[in-house]
């Protein structure tokens, strides 16, 4: 042999570079599965590589193709006949594929190395010239033939090859693709070398050829074409074999797909992120059958573990690709979206995108991610998909209606799916751009807080910069307030100027990961800063480009859906120029501020977080934080007050983030320190050991001075993101499916009720006695979790355990607006009942109406006047009625005929424990107070009209001994009335205006309580004289005898000489200790706490309302795990004996729906009733009421099953549900139970 030959480095045995990898796998099935005939592999080397691919390919191949293998190497060509000498389908060749004249000179070798993107940079230029010279040399050299793909087709009478892989010589591939152009596949290895590269980029060009698989990070590269050879098809053809494919495509969809395919150029890109099994891909790929059109589909077809049991569906949609001869048309692209389209254009040769699909993750980060690498990527004037844009798809819906379809023109939808188009022109040039954030924060001592940030930043699906100030702010400019508080630095908060907790080596840390992103400000050491304001503009010189500035204090928690949704709101609304948040402020680990517009909660500056920045923009102040443009003519323009997103705006988007100010010892300490607060520890350590919430946090902390709240964060719903280890100093944070699960945990108070506090606002009377009272007792027995009081314009007053919710004041010329923004508070608060203490009402919530009279009714007033106007439509709105006494019960329905009497619940008024009788020395101290020398007769309310006062006048003035008393009047103000002072000549009136606890000494020292009344809801005065020892005189009105029973001496109210006759008769001493003994008796009968029970009940019992409940009320419990056949089985046959019954039209049958969706058990019950309606003919909507229970809370079955006649059992019972309701206590029977004897004893109602 040739000693050239000899010592080449092409006579050495080289391992194998296609083994086991996606390109070897793809040979190997096109050969085991394609109908062909011929294979020609160029570059065989010793035959363990694409030779093995092709040779156990074809061995299952029904067409037994023949593989011709071409390898120049003597050395190599003896070992690859030695492999395959067995194999009569091999034929080996010892042949160069193309003469020496055809391979490339070195001006051609060195121009591609120097001026092109390529892998043979990877070696030193002399080395890959060596490798040229070798090659030519080896074929001068080795006596071969020069022309071995010619002769390779002569001998065997070949025109075409069938597949064909060039994968020989590194410098021959363009030569070697001139002689077997025309074959049906082209396989080429090494694209990012010389090898491949023009041949690559020829066929790519090609319109005879069409690009089925490809990969450039394999090694050098691969790509297989396919000769095109089929026509273009229309939809009408190809609908059943694409919707034979299963998928989650809407019928139509395809066809939408197919058809704005084939609308695209016909060199068009197309891109699909979530191919699954391939319907939609190949509805796409039949459009582009006759054309240059490409599909590039992205997805790992992996699956995932919640939503498929089977994971593997490459195989699947490959099949499905292939059935449908589809191949060299779709390009699987397997990995996740993010990565490959942040490399598309090294995958494609900087080919810019027709068409993208998005379609993939539905999460909504992930789709906005996919948006936002996307969109670059897509051409002027071309499209973008978006599937399942629909409320139960969340993110895609997100991510179309908040973002997308205001940065793309002329939207397509087809049902759930939505498209619209690029257009440079037409869109706003900042949102095709992006938006950048640029958040910055300023931090002393930042731990545990400062960690929580970055975690949330490096997520971000777009450009972001975090600029951190580091250092001790000097009590200067915006903070100098703090010194007039004591507010001082301590040596003890800082090291050198700087944090001395770790903060500032983990910010060293930081900077070092993340370089890029993030920027630390810090003066030299030692050094403070100018105050806070020199801080806060330290980054702005470094930020030269518009964008969202956002300040995120340390403490303040964002999650990154919240920022994102932030971004999208900016975005979408280009004219807004900052926004307002509010926030959950924790002045605990587990306590928040549960009050707003107050301390921590002033709208009017808190929480303003992000501004829209432009460069040149200063910080005019930090606290509240001032952003300024410095104007022509030297003024300054707050950024903020331009336009910016206020409170509610940004609370619709969830935009609430949580404020961790007041959870440490270490942050309380800085802040008495720094701040001046003077005992912000020790008064933070008591609110920490407090139990009964929502308390005023000024009771604790004593710079704050208004009416702000505490309450324990879950109460309202809350997941603290911040959580500190049992046991110990280590905080983690909760990541949001973290949070979610917990929310979930959270035992749901139900039901709500609105208390519309307004009476408050409007007076300080009675009624507002009535509600304090019911308040206070709820508060102490545990009803008040289930309330939330309106608060009028912060005139309620402030209970704790008492939830309160902030209310413009009422105002009876703007009734309308009024019911809006109630009924918008029993939305947001999930309210399912309505109370008020003075006859407002919301617009659909229920409402239950309290009665305390009905003296304009019976009295004939005028229902014109607002306020009775507002009480009539109050009546006509209730569900039902609760009213203070017998009597008004039954005013109320007289008055209004068409409200029945069952209705209405009587809840008489209690007595205050105020009210007690005084000691003598405590009477002596009052009457001396107010110079009172006489023995008197009290008069509470004193007035004309109704409360009938001229008639005590009158006959005061008939006493012979009149001078020998004084009048004491309460309740009413100014001046006594010219005409009752007629009557009081030679005796002194007091009006007074008295405190509760100075009424009880009044009553308790007075001759009597003269309460002459025409009409009362209740008689409050009655009651309380009666528990403070005071005799009592009135008349048999109204309520007046509920209220007084047999412990009062009653005269007509217009006979002045028996009510003279009484107040001598009250003086006896014999009589005043009956009536001192009976009334402290008759007191005894009326509490607060039974009232209280009585109105909890009737509210609860509101909330059932909705169950319809009649004279017999029956209940049932399917077990919802059997199936529908048998619960379908078990429901008709209970139905239809309860339907057929006599008594039918007084029943209702209650069916529990313990955990199945209430719409399920709709959609079920309409199916069980319309077989009876079509198989029985029975109608059972005639009579029978049919009554879904949901999830009851406690509180309401309670109240529930007094009202159930029984349980009817069935085969199938839900257990659990049965024994969780207490219902195992109701009645049982046996549906078979139900005979005429049977039903006779149980219909019978009592």
């Amino acid at each position: 042999m040739n000693n050239e030959i000899t010592n080449s480095e092409l006579n050495r045995l080289i391992p194998p570079e296609i083994k086991n990898d996606e390109f070897y796998a793809t040979l190997q099935r096109i050969t085991r599965e394609e109908n062909i005939k011929t294979v020609l592999e160029i570059g065989s080397s010793s035959g363990e590589g694409s030779t093995e691919a092709f040779v156990t390919g074809i061995r299952h191949n029904p067409h037994k193709p023949i593989l011709f293998c071409m390898e120049v190497s003597k050395t190599r060509f003896t070992e690859l006949k030695k492999r395959y000498k067995n194999d009569d389908f091999v034929k080996v060749y010892n042949l160069s594929s193309v003469p020496v004249e055809s391979f490339p000179n070195e001006n051609e070798v060195i121009d591609f190395y120097k001026n092109t993107e390529n892998n043979l940079k990877n070696y030193p230029l002399e080395l890959v010239l060596s490798w040229l010279h070798q090659d030519i040399e080896y074929v001068n050299n080795s006596g071969l033939s020069e022309h071995g793909i010619k002769k390779i087709k002569q001998e065997n009478n070949i025109d075409y090859f069938d597949l064909v892989l060039i994968d020989g010589s590194e410098f021959t591939g363009n030569a070697e693709l001139d002689e077997i152009y025309g074959a049906k596949y082209i396989c080429l290895d090494d694209i990012n070398t010389f090898k491949n590269y023009k041949t690559f980029s020829r066929l790519m060009k090609d319109s005879n050829y069409t690009l089925i698989s490809c990969n450039k990070n394999i090694r050098n590269g691969y790509a297989i074409f396919k000769q095109k050879n089929v026509k273009p098809v229309s939809y009408q053809t190809i609908d059943d074999a694409v919707k034979s494919i299963p998928g989650f495509m809407i019928s139509g969809q395809e066809e939408y797909l197919f058809n704005k395919v084939q609308s695209l150029p016909e060199e068009a890109v197309i891109v699909e992120i979530g191919s699954f099994r391939g319907r939609s891909t190949i509805a796409m790929g039949y459009a582009c059958i006759g054309t240059n059109r490409k599909i590039y589909a992205i997805d790992t077809w992996n699956g995932n573990d919640s939503d498929f049991s089977e994971r593997q569906f490459f195989e699947i949609w490959r099949q499905n690709i292939q059935i449908n001869g589809l191949e060299e048309y779709v390009i699987p692209l397997r990995g996740y979206s993010h990565d490959v389209l942040s490399y598309w254009h090294e995958l494609t040769d900087g080919k810019n995108i027709d068409f993208i699909f998005i379609d993939g993750s539905h999460q909504y980060l992930d789709v906005l991610k996919d948006f936002e690498l996307s969109f670059p990527l897509v051409k002027d004037g071309g499209w973008i998909a978006f599937h399942d844009v629909i409320h139960t798809w969340p993110g895609p819906e997100r991510v179309w209606h908040k973002i997308a379809k205001y940065i793309l023109v002329n939207h397509e939808y087809s049902s759930s799916l939505a498209c619209g188009q690029k257009n440079i022109t037409a869109t706003n040039s900042s949102l095709t751009t992006g938006l950048p954030i640029h958040f910055f924060t300023i931090v002393l001592n930042g731990q545990p807080f400062i960690r929580y940030h970055i975690e949330v930043f490096k997520q971000l699906p777009f450009k972001w910069h975090w600029h951190i100030v580091e250092g001790v702010a000097d009590l200067k400019h915006d903070t100098s307030w703090s010194v007039k508080l004591g507010g001082r630095i301590s040596d003890e908060v800082h090291k050198n100027g700087r944090s001395c907790d770790g903060t500032t080596e983990y910010l060293d840390e930081l900077v070092r990961q993340y370089p890029d992103n993030i920027t630390i400000y810090r003066q030299p050491e030692g050094v403070f800063w100018d105050g806070k304001r020199e801080m806060v503009n330290a980054p702005l010189a470094n930020i030269q480009e518009e964008c969202l500035l956002w300040q995120i204090d340390v403490d303040e928690l964002w999650t990154l859906e919240q920022i994102c949704t932030a971004r999208e709101i900016f975005i979408s609304n280009p004219e807004k120029t900052a926004a307002f948040y509010w926030c959950w402020y924790f002045v605990g680990e587990q306590l928040i501020i549960s009050t707003r517009n107050c301390y921590a909660q002033n709208p009017q500056q808190e929480w303003l977080r992000t501004w829209r920045y432009k460069p040149g923009y200063i910080w005019a102040a930090h606290e509240p934080p001032v952003l300024v443009e410095t104007l022509a003519d030297g003024q300054f323009k707050n950024v903020a007050a331009v336009n910016p997103f206020l409170h509610h705006e940004t609370e619709q988007h969830g935009l609430v983030f949580q404020h961790f100010a007041y959870v440490t010892p270490e942050q309380l300490k800085f802040k008495e320190q720094y701040y001046g607060y003077s005992s912000a520890v020790t008064q933070w350590n008591a609110l920490q050991k407090t139990t009964k919430f929502p308390i005023l946090l000024r009771e604790y902390f004593p710079w704050v001075q208004d009416e702000t709240q505490v309450d324990i964060a879950h109460t309202r719903g809350i997941i603290p993101i911040a959580q500190r280890e049992s046991g110990s100093n280590i905080w983690r944070f909760l990541q949001p499916d973290e949070v979610q699960q917990e929310i979930t945990q959270i035992n749901k108070v139900s039901p709500i009720i609105i208390v519309d506090g307004v009476f408050f606002q409007l007076y300080q009377t009675g009624i507002a006695r009535v509600w304090k009272s019911l308040l206070e007792e709820w508060s102490t027995n545990g009803f008040a979790k289930h309330i939330i009081v309106l608060d009028r314009a912060d005139t309620a007053p402030k209970i704790p355990g008492i939830r309160y919710r902030t209310v413009p004041a009422y105002d009876y010329d703007n009734t309308d607006v009024d019911r809006e923004i109630l009924q918008q508070v029993c939305d947001e608060e999930g309210a399912e009942v309505f109370i008020s203490s003075y006859y407002t009402t919301p617009i659909t919530t229920p409402s239950v109406f309290m009665a305390y009279d009905m003296i304009p009714e019976v009295m004939g007033w005028d229902m014109n006047n607002p306020m009775w106007r507002e009480k009539k439509h109050g009546i006509r709105h209730a569900s039902s009625y609760i009213t203070i006494s017998e009597n008004t019960a039954n005013d109320l329905v007289n008055s209004y005929k068409d409200i029945v009497r069952e209705s209405v619940t009587v809840a008489y008024c209690g007595v205050k424990n105020t009210f007690f009788p005084s000691k003598p020395e405590k009477i002596q101290a009052f009457k001396h107070k107010y110079s009172i020398n006489k023995p008197y007769f009290l008069l509470v309310g004193t007035g004309n009209g109704y409360k009938n006062g001229i008639l005590f006048f009158q006959a005061f003035s008939k006493l012979a001994s009149s001078n020998g008393f004084d009048i004491v009047c309460t309740g009413s103000c100014g001046l006594l009335a010219p005409e009752f002072r007629t009557y009081t000549s030679g005796s002194v009136v007091h009006m007074l205006q008295l405190s509760d606890e100075e009424l009880a000494t009044a009553y308790s020292g007075a001759v009597a309580l003269v309460y002459p009344s025409k009409y009362e809801g209740f008689g409050m005065p009655i009651i309380e004289a009666m528990a403070c020892g005071c005799p009592v005189i009135t008349c048999p009105n109204a309520s007046l005898p509920e209220v007084a029973g047999e412990a009062a001496i009653y005269i007509k109210d217009d006979d002045v000489s028996a009510l003279a006759d009484a107040l001598c008769e009250v003086q006896k001493p014999s009589v005043r200790q009956s009536l001192i003994a009976a009334g402290l008796e008759q007191a005894k009968k009326f509490s607060w706490s039974k009232m209280a029970e009585i109105v909890s009940s009737a509210l609860i019992d509101a909330t059932l309302l909705p169950l319809n409940l009649k004279e017999i009320n029956l209940i049932t419990f399917p077990d919802w795990l059997q199936s529908e056949e048998l619960i379908g089985l078990e429901l008709a046959q209970v139905i239809k004996t309860l339907a057929i019954h006599s008594e039918s039209s007084s029943i209702t049958l209650l069916i529990d729906t313990n955990n199945i969706a209430t719409e399920d058990v709709e959609l079920f019950l309409s199916s069980v009733t319309m077989n009876l309606l079509m198989e029985e003919d029975l109608d059972v909507t005639d009579g029978l009421q049919i009554s879904i229970v949901g999830n009851l809370a406690d509180i309401q079955w309670k109240v529930l099953l007094p009202r159930l006649h029984g349980r009817i059992v069935l085969e199938h019972e839900n257990q659990q549900a049965l024994i969780q309701a207490k219902a195992d206590t109701l009645p049982a029977y046996e549906l078979a139970s139900f005979s005429q004897a049977r039903d006779k004893e149980f219909f019978l109602v009592e």
